[in-house]
């Protein structure tokens, strides 16, 4: 039985991770999410860790590491700081943060397998674990879109967004998985690894803290209760809760942290009504269900739907042990967790993909070597090549993929990329650091304008309010506020317009467009400074790939008017 990966294993997943990571940054900046601005959320995430990176370079350490310690998640922004440190600023310096969380998880994968099988199952799980949305977006959406001819942006190529999400999902299942795969010998190292874990999960995404904490708990009361609640396993228990909170208690006390994620929270019920999924009760429950082939692939979808649910019976019947019970009752967790609130967050489904997932690997080795050990220790080897040629495939599908993209598609992100450079050039003459400029949706905007206009100490210009709270701000009240900055950016075109190629819910649509009204009118005090054509775009919406009714935008931005 393998305790813990061995260096020779950690090594090779790690090296495994590395080549998925480059090889995805590849595609994605051929067509995906690095061939035009980084989008929101995760670009925010970027902005601030480019702002640590300023400040580590101008020498101001203590004012980094404060802004580092009090980020809404810390030890993402950390890490993204970190690449850029040793590679550089930039945006695929910054992607290469997503190696942590690919290595994490292929070593995890391949210790639960090698536990339960043999090293070459194990090599097998981490090769179509490597090979699957959630961890190379980019390689399958190139050839799933250019197969079927249907493009899905947001679906597919954003599951590259660089938000904190997959590396907290990899976190609290590390975390679990320390505790189940030793329940039957349980040792004090598992708890007191599993609650470095645990802690991990907290800082990376802070937002997540109550789920996070929620499934640890569960995983630590699940090995209290199959140890028969002896005084070893209480011991343990208690003393992987004691650490986890010595780990948090700085972060939570002097870095305010607690406070921040109460506030967070309360910022986000109030935002509920702007990204409440449609379809009611039933639509929610079957809202990350119908994420699951997305995130696991087309093919592999269907087959750890068909060997889960077989599993599943396998389970009911006892012949699994208490590990993959944890593995499913984590994913059920994770489920209801994220389908009963009204709000959805889409990435969030990775971790419900990720907890299958893992469920399925485990308990297929287990059942595998059970039934047919003879016949599994004789065809690990075929099984691993005839893996090896499927990912061949897959990655050819993605290069003739690449090589035969529709050119309007790459024009528009090309485009994309412009406009945002030359908008930002502009705005830099009229807003300073620590000004203000009027919001307006666009490729990452502002987060990615803020970025490209922020100065060697680390300080930027500001936007508007992005989210409002209908509940709290008067339309007149957000239009008041935007009226205090030197720049407008707005369209010529209506706000719904935009919203078909740009992010723009219904509920910030009123504010837009009273703005946008405003700074047109004549009394406003504010002129057209310049102005800029984005032509031919695709819509925000699933679309034919190449063939789709272009749609063309004017951005325009307003400076006020010498001596008002």
């Amino acid at each position: 039985m393998v305790r813990w990966p061995s260096p020779r294993a950690v090594l090779g997943c790690s090296l495994a991770a590395g080549s998925a990571v480059a090889a995805d940054a590849y595609f994605s900046a051929q067509e995906g999410y690095l061939a035009r601005p980084l989008d929101y959320d995760g670009v925010s995430y970027v902005t601030s860790a480019q702002s640590a990176v300023m400040l580590f370079h101008s020498l101001h350490v203590t004012a980094a590491f404060h802004d580092l310690i009090t980020a809404v998640s810390p030890l993402w922004v950390s890490v993204v700081t970190a690449q850029q440190l040793v590679l550089g600023s930039g945006a695929w310096q910054a992607f290469s943060a997503r190696f942590w969380a690919v290595a994490l998880l292929l070593v995890l994968v391949y210790w639960v397998v090698s536990r339960r099988s043999t090293p070459w199952l194990g090599a097998v799980a981490v090769a179509l674990t490597a090979l699957l949305p959630l961890v190379s977006p980019a390689i399958r959406a190139s050839s799933v879109e250019f197969i079927t001819g249907q493009s899905n942006y947001v679906e597919h190529w954003y599951l590259d967004d660089l938000r904190p999400d997959f590396l907290t999902g990899v976190l609290v299942v590390w975390a679990v998985a320390t505790i189940a795969e030793h329940v039957h010998t349980p040792r004090r190292s598992a708890y007191l690894v599993s609650a470095v874990f645990a802690t991990a999960a907290v800082l990376a995404k802070t937002s997540t803290a109550p789920i996070v904490l929620a499934a640890w708990a569960a995983a630590l009361a699940s090995a209290w209760w199959w140890n028969g609640r002896s005084r070893d396993a209480t011991r343990n228990t208690l003393l992987a809760a004691l650490l986890l909170v010595v780990l948090l208690a700085p972060w939570a006390v002097f870095a305010h942290g607690l406070s921040s994620v109460v506030t967070y929270l309360q910022q986000v019920a109030a935002l509920r009504s702007t990204y409440t999924s449609s379809g009611g009760l039933i639509g929610g429950f079957t809202y990350f269900l119908a994420r699951i082939p997305i995130q696991l692939g087309p093919i592999e979808a269907w087959a750890v739907i068909a060997g889960g649910l077989f599993l599943t019976v396998l389970l009911l019947r006892r012949k699994l042990g208490p590990a993959e019970i944890i593995y499913a009752g984590l994913a059920l967790l994770f489920y209801l967790a994220f389908s009963l609130p009204p709000s959805k967050n889409p990435v969030l489904g990775l971790w419900i993909s990720l907890s299958i997932w893992l469920f399925f690997v485990a308990g297929a080795a287990r059942l595998a070597m059970t039934r047919w050990p003879a016949f599994v220790n004789r065809a690990a080897r075929v099984t691993l090549a005839g893996v090896a040629v499927y990912v061949l495939v897959v990655y050819a599908l993605g290069i003739v993929a690449l090589a035969n993209w529709p050119a309007n598609e790459r024009r528009s992100n090309a485009q994309l990329l412009t406009v945002t450079s030359d908008v930002a050039q502009e705005l830099g003459r009229h807003v300073s650091a620590g000004q203000c400029f009027g919001y307006a949706p666009g490729p990452g905007w502002p987060a990615t304008l803020i970025g490209i206009l922020m100065d060697g100490n680390g300080n930027a210009p500001v936007s508007t309010a992005i989210d409002v709270d209908p509940s709290r701000t008067a339309i007149r009240d957000y239009v008041a506020a935007a009226s205090g900055c030197p720049a407008i950016l707005t369209y010529r075109e209506d706000i719904a317009d935009v919203a078909k190629a740009f992010y723009a819910p219904p509920a910030r649509q009123p504010y837009l467009r009273a703005l946008a009204d405003w700074v047109h009118s004549p009394d406003s005090g504010f002129v057209l400074d310049k102005s800029w054509t984005l032509s031919d775009l695709p819509p925000i919406t699933p679309h034919t790939l190449g063939s789709y009714q272009g749609q063309s935008l004017t951005v325009e931005l307003y400076a006020r008017e010498q001596g008002k």
